[in-house]
C-alpha cells in the first residue's frame, strides 16, 4: 500500500480545476518563501498540513489546534476550498513513517515539519502523547536529538505565545525558530 498522505493529496490535486490549482500553486509558492524561508510546492504544503493534523490530533484535534492549522494554511497561501481537503483528511491508519517518507531526512524541510506540527499541537498545551509523537517524528525525520529537543521546546513556547496573542514574544520565538531551522 502506498503513502495515504501523498495519495490523498495527489488524488485531490488531480481532481482540482486547473485554474484553481495554478492560482493556488502561485499563491503557495510566493507565501512559502516568505513564511518558511523555503520554496514549497502546493503538494508539499498540503502534505505538511496533513502531517501537522496527524500530530495535533494524537489526543484529539481541539478547536484551538484546528484554528492554528487553518491559520498556518492561510499564512501559506492555501485557498479556503483547498484547506477543507486537509481538514477533512482522516488520519486514521496514518503513521509517522508515512510522514517521514515525504521529506528528506535531516533537511530543513524536515525540521520545518516538526516545528510546524509541534507549534500547532501546542496551542492547547502539548500533551504527553503529542510530545512523544513529536520526538519520534523528529527521530524518523533524521534530525539530531538536540535539534529535536530545541525545536519542540521552541514550538511549545511559540504555540503558547501565539495562542495568548503575545506579539513581541511570538516575534522573538520566530527568530529563534528560524535560527534552529537553518541548523538542520
Amino acid at each position: 500500500m502506498g503513502n495515504p498522505i501523498a495519495a490523498s493529496t495527489q488524488d485531490f490535486l488531480a481532481g482540482l480545476n486547473v485554474t484553481v490549482r495554478e492560482t493556488a500553486e502561485e499563491s503557495v509558492s510566493n507565501n512559502s518563501l516568505r513564511v518558511s524561508g523555503m520554496q514549497l510546492t502546493l503538494e508539499e504544503e498540503l502534505n505538511l498540513a496533513k502531517a501537522v493534523l496527524l500530530i495535533a490530533s494524537a489526543d484529539g484535534l481541539s478547536k484551538q489546534e484546528r484554528g492554528a492549522l487553518q491559520f498556518l494554511m492561510i499564512m501559506s497561501g492555501i485557498p479556503n476550498q483547498i484547506q477543507r481537503s486537509v481538514l477533512d483528511f482522516d488520519p486514521e491508519g496514518v503513521t509517522l513513517d508515512h510522514v517521514s517518507e515525504l521529506f528528506e531526512r535531516g533537511s530543513r524541510k524536515a525540521a520545518y515539519v516538526l516545528s510546524g506540527a509541534t507549534t500547532v499541537a501546542s496551542f492547547d498545551g502539548l500533551s504527553v502523547l503529542e510530545r512523544e509523537q513529536a520526538r519520534e517524528l523528529g527521530e524518523q525525520l533524521g534530525l539530531s536529538k538536540s535539534l529535536v529537543t530545541a525545536l519542540i521546546d521552541n514550538a511549545c513556547e511559540l504555540g503558547a505565545a501565539m495562542a495568548g496573542g503575545d506579539r513581541t514574544e511570538v516575534e522573538a520565538l520566530e527568530k529563534a525558530r528560524q535560527l534552529l531551522l537553518t541548523s538542520a
